[in-house]
């Protein structure tokens, strides 16, 4: 029983040491994270301490005016200190946010372009393994759960320490007795606090964790509504997304619930402090004091310290609020951070200088024992070597599951290079062939826009006549000559839609625009009957004039197009 009992508690503190070293993690991360910001978020912390130092001049210039008044003395040296400390503190409030909002803003800017830059590297080896919609919403939701964060929150936790601070400090000064009640209360508001905060932090990634699921199950059932629809399973479907739906909302109001229970401890506490001031000054001003203080109380001391007493926990009240902000980063984080640390597991340094766009001449690329293996230890390519001469079509042939893909992705970066080495005209490569070489695909990619669009990929700065002979080299005219206008017509979600055939020949189109020396496929005729596959390899061969050409395939007509054909016979994952 005794040994039961070691076993459990050894387990419940290596569960919460586990605990302990991720928060400490997210927490390193948001620190990274925030690096950029860091000058505006002191500013913002700046702004907000001055405005509780401009504030004591506002409640002494108050206390004097109110005196002044019940003792028939001049009140408008009271009331013009008063004022213009009040329209101090509203510009120094409106710094305060105004920083803040910027700090935020430069943030999500800064992980929104990490993210994408990490998720480009990673390349649909990466992302074909997850769930989009999953990925979409930490990309969306979880980033824009570090606004709170990066923009109250963080300068608060500033502001919180100096503000409180400043006014026990204008307190002192006036009464020690009021000093002191601010000086017990708030460590224990801090305590409760945190204690609740803990709850919102749990609550709080639950909250997102859930959100992430359930946009991915939309999205990948939206996508698939024609299946849903022939197989009669739209309303099976259409009740677990409500129950799932059901779900989040109880979730959420979790998150609210903790977020009104933390505002509801603060404002006890505060409510005491402010309360224990009150019938403190009250008794001294009347001569009631069952004791000696050695302390005199005026009115205009004891006014000045009942408008500080509410102002001493405005900072913690404004930390109670942002609390949640928190708890929202740490999910926020908890959800990026898995494909960050994946990107940073498989370094990818500066592209290389051995291959350009504008190089004259097809280079020939050898493969020496080059092999992949995956940071979960999946074998995608086993050892290969083979030599794809410069200006030819070489076809890696053989069934699925060998390896083909990954040897093209290995070239692009998109799956890791792990053995061997990768000759780019006798020079070993260092970097992915990333804008260097032009990839195609089982399924191009088109985009809602024109022909002219998909092609040039949206730059402006190629020439018409460019776009133009592309089109009509990979036989995009063959078809765009009978739409509506041309290689004007609309195509994608919005426009004409395309046939796989067609959708292949556009990015052929996409590769001999921008003149890329190294064209590299995968599967391109994979979904494509016998007429639109002989059309497909018709182009190829055009615009594989002047170009090395690596083509993964199980298809027997375009290894017979092909200059060379390297079999792949041993076990992999392609």
């Amino acid at each position: 029983m005794s040994q039961a009992m070691s076993t459990s508690e050894l387990s419940a503190d290596t569960e919460a040491a586990a605990r302990k070293a991720r928060k400490a993690e997210l927490g390193a991360l948001l620190k990274a994270w925030g690096e950029p910001a860091t000058a505006l978020t002191r500013q913002s912390t700046a702004f907000g301490a001055a405005q509780y130092a401009v504030f004591i001049g506002f409640a002494w210039g108050a206390a004097w005016a109110v005196s002044a008044l019940v003792n028939d003395g001049a009140v408008w040296p009271g009331l013009i200190l008063a004022l213009t400390c009040a329209g101090l503190r509203a510009a120094c409030q409106a710094a305060e946010t105004r920083t803040g909002v910027e700090a935020s803003l430069k943030v999500r800017q800064t992980v929104r372009a990490l993210a994408a830059r990490k998720l480009a590297a990673l390349g649909p080896g990466y992302t074909e393994r997850f769930d989009s919609g999953e990925t979409t919403s930490a990309l969306i939701d979880a980033v824009d759960k570090l606004d709170g964060y990066y923009g109250r929150y963080r300068p608060l936790m500033g502001v919180v320490m100096a503000g409180p601070l400043i006014i026990m400090a204008a307190a002192f000064s006036a009464s020690y007795i009021v000093g002191l009640i601010f000086l017990i209360t708030a460590p224990l508001l801090i305590v409760f606090m945190a204690l609740v905060g803990a709850g919102a932090a749990a609550a709080s990634k639950d909250q997102l964790t859930t959100l992430q699921r359930l946009a991915g199950r939309f999205n990948d059932r939206l996508r698939a509504l024609e299946t849903l629809n022939a197989f009669n399973a739209v309303e099976r479907e259409r009740d677990g997304l409500a129950k799932a739906s059901e779900d989040f909302r109880r979730r959420t109001m979790k998150v609210l619930a903790m977020a009104f229970l933390s505002s509801g401890v603060l404002e006890f506490f505060a409510a005491l402090s402010v309360a224990g001031s009150a019938i403190y000054i009250g008794f001294s001003l009347l001569g009631e004091m069952p004791f000696s203080t050695g302390e005199t109380i005026t009115l205009q001391t004891g006014l000045f310290c009942l408008i500080l007493a509410p102002e001493f926990y405005m900072p913690l009240r404004r930390l109670s609020a942002a609390y949640h902000d928190r708890a929202d980063a740490e999910a926020g984080a908890e959800a990026l951070a898995p494909f960050m640390a994946e990107a940073d597991a498989t370094p990818q340094p500066a592209l290389a200088t051995t291959v350009t766009t504008d190089t004259p001449a097809p280079p020939a690329i050898r493969f020496e024992q080059a092999g992949s293996v995956y940071p979960d230890g999946r074998r995608g390519l086993d050892p290969l070597s083979f030599e794809a001469p410069a200006g030819q079509i070489t076809a890696l042939w053989g069934p699925s599951g060998v390896g083909k893909s990954t040897a093209l992705k290995l070239l692009m970066g998109y799956a890791p290079h792990t053995d061997g080495q990768v000759l780019v005209d006798g020079v070993e490569l260092t970097a992915p062939l990333i804008g260097q070489a032009a990839w195609i695909a089982q399924r191009p990619h088109v985009f809602y826009g024109s022909l002219i669009d998909n092609i040039s990929l949206f730059d402006r700065s190629l020439p018409l006549d460019r776009i133009q002979s592309a089109a009509e080299t990979a036989g995009v005219m063959d078809f765009a000559a009978s739409l509506p206008d041309g290689l004007e017509t609309l195509i994608g979600d919005q426009g004409y839609g395309l046939s796989g055939g067609q959708a292949q020949r556009l990015a052929l189109a996409r590769a001999w625009a921008v003149d890329m020396k190294i064209v590299l496929l995968d599967e391109p005729t994979a979904h494509l009957d016998g007429e639109a596959e002989a059309r497909f390899l018709t182009a190829l061969k055009r615009i594989s004039e002047g170009r090395t050409v690596i083509i993964a395939t199980h298809s027997p007509a375009v290894r017979d197009v092909a200059d060379q054909v390297i079999r792949l016979e041993t076990e992999g994952a392609s």
